[in-house]
């Protein structure tokens, strides 16, 4: 998720309708601004258009790339696999008082 997507929230969805869909995921923190990485499947593809969110698509040797980047002891990043879909998310812009 870095400029070239245009709406950030979209893209959580996208990963919360995956995860309801039993796939696991992996949320790629501070790597292109906190990407996730979801398997190949063309109902994610057709969520996505329809959401319209941006996606790219990779090799898996692009993944183990990405992996061993993140995975590096200088970089400040982490892979975090999820399995199962939150029971609760909240989200609050910046500046909101509770």
């Amino acid at each position: 998720m870095d400029d070239s997507q245009k709406n950030h929230l979209k893209s959580y969805g996208i990963a919360y309708w995956t995860l309801q869909n039993n796939h696991e995921i992996h949320w790629l923190l501070n790597y292109r601004g906190g990407s996730f990485l979801l398997p190949l499947s063309k109902n994610i593809e057709d969520e996505c258009k329809i959401r319209g969110v941006s996606y790219t698509v990779i090799s898996d040797a692009n993944v183990s790339q990405i992996m061993n980047e993140i995975s590096s002891p200088e970089a400040n990043m982490d892979a975090i696999k999820l399995e199962k879909p939150p029971k609760i998310a909240v989200y609050t812009p910046k500046g909101k008082k509770p």
